[in-house]
């Protein structure tokens, strides 16, 4: 059987595996072999999806269970995405979506491992969420399908997309390709979802003309707000230095170059505050508006005025 749910469209025979190793086929059906049991749940800042520009000042129910479509050699969560479910808790959409209600959380998460290998569980719990008046996130590596995309729009409110690098880095460094990443944001953005996006930058990989033309081609499909964030040893780069605080700032500004209006350091003691396009002026949204004169910043600001 064929499995859509991402860009690889893997052929599945009866007991076996898809690519991304969380999807199989039983009993002439497809399903997740880990459905429900979620190898992380916790509250959290929106802010650390990261998306600065979405309900900010809020927190979100995040949720993930095993399983990716990439095999990125600096994999910040693989031992959430490699978890093993028979010894993870069950919890049904309709728990977690009664959990956040309970307790006044006003949007859910799907995060930390790849969603899309288990959207059939993110879009049901999401389902239950927008009947119950929450907001929803997917914070994927966006290696979408069509199939899977025109599935998502309708339930997913917001999105933090990984664009990683170039072809050559997809090809090399995470089995992966740019290109359905790119025509999926271009694809969310003309249909009106809130778009951030993060680039974790590896010093002595990623080069400033790489993020030149990750720049360029982003503000081409129309992405607004862009997270560049410094790399810390992990999984197969465990032995790679961190990314430093003076790359990321060589970075921070062949970025600026590219029109992009919002632009973010991550994981760095640095920090940016954003220009009001009203008054001009420097500001500290709170609650997604401008401190200095009170207009509405980018995106969906307190939960109480969203339309």
């Amino acid at each position: 059987m064929r499995c859509d749910f991402c860009f690889r469209h893997c052929d599945i025979s009866e007991g076996g595996w898809g690519w991304c190793n969380a999807r199989t086929v039983r009993n002439g059906r497809l399903e997740d072999r880990a459905y429900g049991h979620l190898s992380s749940v916790a509250v959290d800042p929106v802010e650390k999806k990261p998306l600065y520009l979405f309900l900010p000042g809020t927190k979100t129910l995040s949720v993930a269970m095993e399983g990716c479509c990439l095999d990125c050699a600096f994999c910040q969560n693989h031992d959430i995405s490699r978890s093993h479910h028979d010894f993870l808790p069950f919890i049904s959409p309709h728990d977690a979506v009664d959990y956040a209600v309970e307790n006044g959380i006003p949007s859910i998460s799907f995060t930390y491992s790849e969603p899309l290998v288990w959207q059939d569980y993110a879009a049901e719990t999401a389902t239950l969420a927008k009947e119950s008046g929450l907001r929803t996130i997917m914070v994927t590596n966006g290696e979408f399908s069509e199939e899977a995309l025109t599935r998502l729009l309708p339930l997913i409110d917001a999105y933090n997309i990984d664009v990683k690098g170039d072809e050559g880095f997809y090809r090399d460094i995470c089995r992966g390709e740019l290109s359905p990443v790119l025509d999926g944001i271009e694809r969310i953005i003309a249909y009106g979802s809130h778009v951030e996006v993060t680039t974790l930058l590896i010093e002595g990989i990623h080069t400033e003309a790489m993020i030149g033309m990750l720049g360029r081609t982003l503000k081409d499909r129309g992405v607004e707000a862009w997270h560049l964030t410094r790399f810390f040893p992990a999984f197969r780069m465990i032995d790679r230095r961190a990314t430093s605080e003076r790359f990321l700032s060589m970075m921070l500004e062949s970025a600026d170059r590219s029109g992009i209006r919002y632009i973010f350091p991550g994981n760095s003691r640095q920090r940016r505050l954003l220009l009001c396009p009203i008054c001009q002026k420097e500001t500290s949204p709170v609650n997604g508006r401008c401190s200095e004169c009170g207009s509405l910043i980018e995106g969906l600001s307190h939960p109480g005025t969203l339309s």
